[in-house]
């Protein structure tokens, strides 16, 4: 029997997106699991067997219910998509990324002063560089944090979404100034944090080169990658994390990148069961 591909997402905005593409069909007889108040939802997309959940907000519920799938059923991997802040200036609202890897930007090591970062550490802030006016030591010290690496062959895989069409408008008299794209291989923050503050995006960004952040995906490939499988986060740009002037954008233009979202994961699964079925021959 051939084993299912995992499809988690986060909240009801996304999952309406995701159902809206009409691509995923429920199994007629077993449709779906109900576990720890999560309903896993058993079917497929052009052929290949998936299950859906939608985990709720924040890293305890994405790595909760990423545990569960791995555990309870016969998985292949795992694709992890949603909507996202966007903190890169060259990309826009509306587009859709496909990180390479991921940095929890709320799980540090804070060391001593004068002390040094861990070795395995990959990114470090040096707080005494940033004393104002003039900067220099302080006894705050510094952290370093680590990266989270998604599949490289799923990665590889999702490069011919590249140049798909995407969708500019939410309706007729609300549209983005550019087409939206997909990119792939730029890096990803993940915090349980919702940032809307102007100062702590460009800092995320100018010293993790991040260009998405979000609450859940660093957790959800950290589980997939101490277990063994393969997994890949597909996330749609819906607001500027603060650098916007008034309100958050997240409410207008959510919808569309929980809509961009969805129309790449499906194009994602055909291609990946097309990428399979090359390799088995």
């Amino acid at each position: 029997m051939r084993p299912y591909l995992g499809l988690i997402t986060v909240y009801s905005p996304e999952e309406d997106a995701f159902f809206a593409t009409g691509a995923f069909k429920h199994n007629p007889k077993h449709p779906f699991v109900n576990l720890s108040g999560r309903r896993f939802r058993v079917g497929s997309i052009e052929g290949s067997k998936v299950i859906y959940v939608r985990c709720g907000v924040g890293m305890v519920n994405a790595a909760a219910a990423t545990q569960q799938m791995l555990d309870v059923f016969r998985m292949i991997g795992i694709v992890n998509f949603g909507i996202a802040g966007n903190v890169n200036c060259s990309m826009s609202m509306g587009d859709v990324i496909i990180p390479k890897q991921f940095a929890q930007t709320g799980l540090w090591d804070w060391v001593k002063f004068k002390a040094t970062i861990p070795t395995n550490d990959v990114a470090e802030l040096d707080f005494g560089s940033c004393d104002v006016p003039n900067g220099g030591d302080n006894e705050l010290g510094s952290i370093g944090t680590l990266w989270f690496q998604t599949s490289q062959n799923w990665l590889e895989v999702s490069s011919s979404l590249e140049g798909m069409a995407l969708e500019q408008c939410v309706n007729s008299s609300l549209c983005l100034p550019e087409k939206p794209k997909v990119v792939v291989g730029l890096n990803g923050a993940t915090a349980n944090i919702f940032v809307d503050n102007a100062a702590y995006r460009e800092f995320l960004y100018t010293t993790f080169h991040v260009s998405s952040l979000d609450m859940e995906s660093a957790v959800i490939v950290m589980t997939c990658l101490s277990n063994g499988f393969k997994v890949i986060v597909i996330r749609g740009l819906s607001d500027l994390a603060g650098a916007q002037d008034g309100d958050n954008t997240i409410r207008l233009f959510g919808p569309l990148a929980a809509s961009n979202v969805a129309k790449a994961v499906v194009q994602f699964v055909k291609t990946l069961r097309g990428f399979h079925f090359q390799q088995s021959i």
